[in-house]
């Protein structure tokens, strides 16, 4: 081996190479459990280390928050004194850092906000009720989602955001208002993180210059699941030394349906391609399964697992129940006797689903059986009311924010009813001034103890903020504010709990991020913003319960796929819409489930009637695809007819047939327009009464006869 100042003797020969390999376009068909963040991470130090490149000129970025950090602290363990780059990141990260730079290109300032789901929904209410359109139950997140669309479609940049847009009140759509409102409050969401930096980077010679000779070396993870903006990004910036390093395993790609485009990572013609085939968190019988289920795919780089494990001679098992109580009774029983004759942890065992439906026979039983569990993808931790509301105070006194005094003004009550936002607001837009600062001016502050003791404490906060730290400032907002004290006299033991368990986590990212030259509350504002489902985890002793998307990246000494019957996994939904791409990405999905086990591996299925899809309940056809040249690779518990099979066959068999000829040439989610209700969206076809199903900003959801619209070119 090459002798290196970085000790690459851990490594495989094939990691070595990826190492070594630092010019020009590198891919690597990174496999399951192969060891790719190690990799990354020797590289990382290597480039340092041994070529001497400053970490100031290397950007890496990965997929989650959670990939980001576990990133940062293995190349720590590596650098001297610990020390990591500030641009090992989330592709949003980078954005987020990027903006703070130059996005007073577009006339934002440097601490704009950073605005979730639960804050544009409150912003899209706001702009429904100035437009006079009524708020229907669901129809804020069908807004929500429309904007998305309207934001991936239409070059809104240009034509709202930049200064000198010529925007003309009466030529601007609901969408556009919306848009507008985002510029007032100087708040972007997670989808313009990503298209302003784009907008910046190819409208600003300059800029795209700077940044791309800002970064020698670029590597990217997880790049099966990056969208085409993406991928715009960091071929963009790599274009100034020409080195792009792409990690990703096309077999674990399971997010087309969110506009991922894992072609792009089969078709890239790389100048050196490496594959890592080496798996080292799966025992070979799982290795073995996972591969003849994949290996059924066609958009695929193909490629052979080799397990580093030894055998532990534990078969994979299918379970065949009679119904799905029986379904749930026996996965129950199995996971009672692992963990009581074995003592295999709670927590090293998951359960998971291709729908969250799935889930209510497993809760009860396991309920009834008092066998701790808990849901994945609950209410996120940073999306609490009363993290939300912490966080909101927090907000107001660093940016003066009107969304976070919308909502923290009578958090606890103040009396600050309707009646007194609406004067508020009124003053505000006479003075042109925030409502916290109307607030503090028009003498409202004044009328109660309890409202002035709210401005009091903002304001000492806002006084404070260069010198205390943000966890000080927190604390001081929580006493100050009430928020505290209303749920300790509520007896909210739990709401207590998590506020200190945000306390805590404020202190972490002080001591992770020390080294900051600004280390502020604006800072963590922005960068908390960011956070997913992912990062924040009570490692509780209990079994994980989720759908197979959420189980993406993480691993378990046991896994049970719950739940395996054709037409649920595979969706013959997905496979409807989207032809044999539908399935593939149906058989990533069952692959990156096995791939998920680390030692035991059990599917189950039951008989019976699925109400969802309104038909017989058969097995999977992927625990069929599961078998060698000497038959199925896992041992059979219940009773099982083989004839199941031929039931299997028959449904598969039905999504064959024909498909009714559309009832309209524009398809669901088209832009058209109605004589009498105006533009609307196209949302469903049914090809039985020859109608189509279209929402409208006024008129809501409406059924009719397609020959009645023309599709609209500009919505």
């Amino acid at each position: 081996m090459l002798e290196t100042r970085t000790d690459l003797r851990a490594l495989t020969e094939e990691q070595v190479a990826a190492v070594l390999t630092t010019e020009g376009r590198v891919r690597v068909v990174a496999g399951a459990g192969s060891g790719k963040t190690r990799t990354l991470v020797y590289r990382y130090a290597f480039l340092t280390g041994d070529m001497g490149i400053p970490q100031s000129d290397i950007l890496c970025m990965t997929f989650t928050n959670k990939a980001a950090q576990e990133m940062k602290a293995r190349i720590g363990a590596l650098s001297p004194g610990g020390v990591v780059g500030d641009f090992v990141t989330t592709i949003h990260g980078f954005c987020v850092k990027f903006l703070r730079r130059e996005i007073y290109r577009l006339g934002f300032p440097e601490n704009y906000l950073i605005y979730d789901e639960e804050d544009m929904k409150a912003l899209i209410k706001e702009v429904l009720e100035e437009c006079g359109i009524p708020r229907r139950q669901g129809i804020v997140g069908n807004y929500l989602e429309d904007l998305g669309a309207f934001k991936a479609a239409t070059p809104y940049i240009p034509r709202f955001v930049i200064p000198t847009a010529p925007i003309r009140p009466e030529d601007v759509p609901v969408f556009g208002r919306m848009v507008l409102r985002q510029k007032r409050y100087f708040a972007l969401d997670f989808d313009d993180l990503l298209y302003y930096t784009l907008h910046i980077l190819e409208n600003f010679p300059e800029v795209r210059k700077k940044w791309q000779q800002q970064f020698q070396y670029i590597m990217v993870d997880e790049v099966q699941d990056c969208d085409k903006d993406e991928w715009r990004l960091f071929t963009l910036l790599s274009e100034g030394y020409g080195n792009l390093f792409i990690v990703g395993d096309a077999d674990q790609a399971i997010y087309e349906w969110k506009g991922a485009h894992p072609e792009l990572f089969v078709n890239y013609c790389p100048d050196k391609d490496i594959y890592l085939q080496n798996n080292f968190r799966s025992v070979p019988n799982i290795v073995c399964l996972a591969d003849s289920i994949i290996r059924n795919n066609r958009n695929r780089l193909p490629r052979t697992s080799v397990t580093m494990r030894p055998a532990n001679r534990i078969r994979t098992v299918f379970c065949h129940c009679r119904n799905e109580q029986d379904e749930a009774r026996k996965t129950a029983l199995v996971l009672k006797n692992l963990n009581r004759k074995e003592g295999l942890a709670w927590k090293n065992m998951a359960i998971l689903y291709r729908a969250t439906y799935l889930s209510r026979a497993i809760e009860q039983t396991f309920i009834r059986e008092k066998i701790p569990y808990v849901i994945w993808g609950g209410v996120r931790f940073f999306e609490r009311k009363e993290i939300k509301d912490a966080l909101g105070y927090l907000r107001l006194a660093a940016l003066d924010d009107d969304m976070s005094f919308k909502r923290v003004a009578n958090v606890p009550s103040r009396k600050i009813g309707k009646k007194t936002m609406d004067l508020l607001q009124r003053y505000a837009a006479s003075k042109g001034c925030s409502l916290f600062r109307a607030f503090c001016e028009s003498g409202i502050a004044a009328k109660s103890t309890e409202a002035r003791k709210f401005m009091e404490t903002v304001l000492e906060a806002r006084r404070q903020m260069g010198p205390r730290s943000i966890s000080a400032l927190l604390e001081m907002l929580l006493e100050g504010s009430g928020l505290l004290e209303m749920y300790r006299v509520d007896t909210e033991e739990e709401r207590l709990e998590n506020l200190q368990e945000l306390l805590k986590s404020v202190r972490l990212y002080e001591e992770e991020n020390r080294n900051e030259e600004e280390l502020g509350a604006v800072r963590y504002l922005q960068n908390i913003a960011l956070y997913t489902n992912a990062d924040y985890r009570k490692e509780d002793d209990k079994v994980r319960l989720m759908t197979v998307h959420q189980a993406k990246g993480l691993e378990f000494p046991l896994v049970w796929v719950y739940g395996l019957s054709e037409g649920v996994m595979p969706s013959h939904r997905t496979i409807r819409e989207r032809g044999e791409a539908g399935l593939e990405e149906e058989r990533r999905l069952m692959y990156v489930a096995c791939t998920r086990a680390m030692d035991r591996l059990y599917f189950s299925d039951s008989e019976g009637f699925n109400v969802q899809n309104s038909q017989a309940k058969f097995p999977s056809r992927f625990i069929w695809e599961a078998q060698d040249g000497n038959g199925p690779l896992y041992d059979i518990e219940g009773a099982f007819d083989s004839s199941l099979w031929d039931g299997t066959k028959q449904l598969i068999r039905s999504l064959d047939s024909p498909e009714p000829e559309p009832v309209s040439p524009f398809g669901t989610g088209s832009l058209v327009h109605h004589p009498v209700f105006g533009d609307g969206v196209v949302t469903d076809e049914d090809p039985d009464a020859g109608t189509v199903t279209v929402r409208f900003e006024e008129f809501g959801t409406r059924r009719l006869n397609p020959a009645l619209l023309s599709p609209v070119q500009d919505f």
